[in-house]
């Protein structure tokens, strides 16, 4: 009898040290990240698609990284954005240098989707990742149907504000 329980006990606590393992959760009261960069700030880019030799034109756009870490080494990123052109369509492109390069794309480059913006000016996507580390983002308005490319107007990839994970907790930050 003794030894029953003696089993039991070992079988509680290796059940509640499983649960209790920590999975950081960011849920949007701490983002990842809120700063993303005009692209016409960035250096060498102030003559780049619709900046028009001007360094302030899409300050007014903001986006914010959220994360929830799912499970251990899966993370779950909600980005968001606003301040937009109501009804045009903006491309999400992530960046990462072990990414599979696309043909014709700059290496490391890949769609993650397309969202016409709200009314509002507001856009949102959602991206899921097991590797976040040296991840950038880049959002893309889109000319005209069918455009794949579109030209940048934030970013956080040509600003050099990629991901990072913190080892210990698993909690991505951008330094």
């Amino acid at each position: 009898m003794g030894l029953a329980a003696l089993a039991a006990g070992v079988v509680v606590l290796g059940t509640s040290a499983a649960v209790a393992a920590p999975i950081t959760q960011q849920n949007g009261a701490n983002p990842v990240f809120k700063n993303f960069t005009s692209i016409c700030a960035v250096r060498g880019y102030v003559d780049y698609g619709y900046c028009n030799g001007n360094p302030k034109t899409f300050t007014q756009i903001t986006g914010r990284i959220n994360a929830v870490q799912v499970k251990t080494g899966v993370w779950n990123l909600g980005l968001s954005f606003t301040n937009l052109q109501p009804g045009a369509s903006y491309k999400l492109w992530g960046n990462q240098p072990s990414a599979p390069s696309i043909p014709y794309v700059l290496p490391g480059f890949f769609p993650i989707a397309t969202v016409v913006a709200a009314e509002d000016g507001t856009a949102k996507y959602s991206y899921r990742s097991t590797d976040p580390t040296n991840l950038g983002f880049d959002l893309n308005i889109l000319q005209y149907p069918g455009d794949f490319y579109g030209f940048t107007v934030v970013t956080s990839y040509w600003s050099n504000q990629t991901i990072h994970v913190l080892t210990s907790s698993g909690t991505l930050y951008v330094p």
